[in-house]
Formats: C-alpha cells, structure tokens, sequence
C-alpha cells in the first residue's frame, strides 16, 4: 500500500499551555470537535479514545509519543463504521511551535499501511 499523508498548517493566537489543553481537554474538544469527547490518560502507551455524545467510541489508538505542550503524536483508526475498523491504523501528529504572539500548529495525518497497535 502506498502512504498518504496530510499535512495542515495553522496559526493562532495563543499561548502553548491553552493550544495544549485545546487538543486533550475533554471539556474544550467538546465545544470544537462535534460534541465528540476525548479520552486518555495522555502517556506512552496509554489508549486514546474520541466518545461520540451517544456513548460508542468514534475513533481510538494508543499515545505513542508526548513532548508536553510541544508534540503529540498517536495511532488513530475509526471504531464504529465496519469497513473503516477494518483499515490498519493511521498516524497523527501535532506539532506546536510558538511564532511571536502566535502558535504554529502542524498536524500531520499518515496512513502507512503498516501501522498496527
């Protein structure tokens, strides 16, 4: 299979520790990412879960790698479409860089084909 990979850029005025609590806090991905809620303990290793409002996990993996407020990166794989569970499991990676008064955010999707939790 042939990788895939998405990279998005973007910049907002802020500071590392409010981007940080953005991406983990469950109350805040709640008001941005469709009512979805995430949870993990936010370690190596730990499981990463984003809860749809009626319960059923939406999307999981596994942290691999936290460089707090600096680097996230996990395995992410849909859970509750069958065709989509079935896909090996994507990577993706925020990347926070302060700019000035800003913070550059760069997220980066990959779906190798070879990943596997």
């Amino acid at each position: 299979m042939t990788e895939s990979r998405f990279v998005y850029v973007t910049y907002i005025r802020t500071t590392p520790e409010k981007r940080w609590m953005a991406l983990v806090d469950p109350e805040f991905t709640r008001q941005y990412r469709s009512d979805t809620v995430q949870s993990s303990k936010w370690k190596p290793g730990a499981t990463w879960r984003n809860m749809i409002p009626d319960g059923r996990v939406g999307d999981g993996g596994e942290v691999i790698e936290l460089d707090l407020p600096r680097r996230l990166v996990i395995t992410w794989r849909n859970e509750f479409v069958p065709a989509m569970r079935d896909e090996k499991y994507s990577q993706l990676s925020h990347e926070l860089e302060p700019m000035a008064d800003m913070m550059k955010l760069t997220t980066t999707h990959t779906m190798p084909g070879q990943i596997r939790n």
